[in-house]
């Protein structure tokens, strides 16, 4: 815990965005809840799509989708994610089957 300057206690608040990036470094398991519905994933990139927006990618392991079948792959916009729990559950790192080139970056923030 941090201190202002006047020497109070702060909690500096983690974004959704930055537990994806934490996640992401770490190799561990992301839950959430993305357009109403439960996810949980292994976050494999984070960063700025050349269209400006911050997109999380990732293989889905668990939860619902509303477009496709689970496990597969799936592109979150970071800033509609909410309820974003880092889980104790590690993965082994990058999948295989990943293609960084599908997913054009301007700035990546991770990257498993």
């Amino acid at each position: 815990m941090a201190e202002n300057q006047e020497g109070r206690s702060v909690t500096a608040e983690i974004t959704g965005s930055e537990r994806a990036v934490r996640a992401t470094l770490d190799h561990k398991v992301l839950r959430f809840t993305y357009g109403g519905l439960p996810r949980t994933v292994e976050p494999q990139l984070v960063g700025i799509h050349e269209n400006g927006e911050s997109l999380l990618v990732a293989f889905q392991t668990g939860g619902s989708s509303s477009t496709g079948t689970v496990p597969g792959w799936r592109t979150f916009k970071t800033l509609e994610m909410d309820d974003v729990e880092i889980g104790e559950e590690t993965f082994p790192g990058p999948r295989l089957d990943f293609e960084l080139a599908g997913h054009p970056m301007v700035e990546l923030f991770a990257r498993a």
